[in-house]
């Protein structure tokens, strides 16, 4: 059997490495989290960013927009997740820090 490039891309595309699909998939995730860190924030759909509530015409009103209370920006999905988990481990960090300044016989075992 005489194996060509066409039949070895066929039989790569349909037998994808599990192991190679979960780390694709912790690489995306990892990614989407460290852009949420970055930018945490994006423009409202509802008023366009503006800020301004519209009408069924699509012109602005003299109200605020409900959605974003008039700023023209939400925060992103998971957002408040990450940096929950941000300020939660660096209180933990410093929590640590306090303690052994406090008490210097106290032996720490972390890095």
């Amino acid at each position: 059997m005489i194996l060509t490039a066409a039949t070895t891309a066929h039989a790569a595309a349909h037998g994808a490495d599990p192991v190679t699909v979960i780390l694709i998939g912790v690489a995306v995730a990892a990614t989407y989290a460290l852009s949420l860190y970055v930018k945490p924030i994006r423009r409202c759909p509802r008023c366009d960013g503006t800020g301004a509530k519209r009408t069924s015409t699509g012109r602005p009103t003299g109200a605020l927009c409900r959605r974003c209370r008039g700023t023209g920006r939400i925060l992103r999905i998971g957002a408040t997740a990450v940096h929950r988990f941000y300020w939660s481990a660096l209180g933990d960090q410093l929590r640590e820090r306090r303690r052994d300044q406090h008490d210097p016989a106290r032996q720490h075992t972390g890095p």
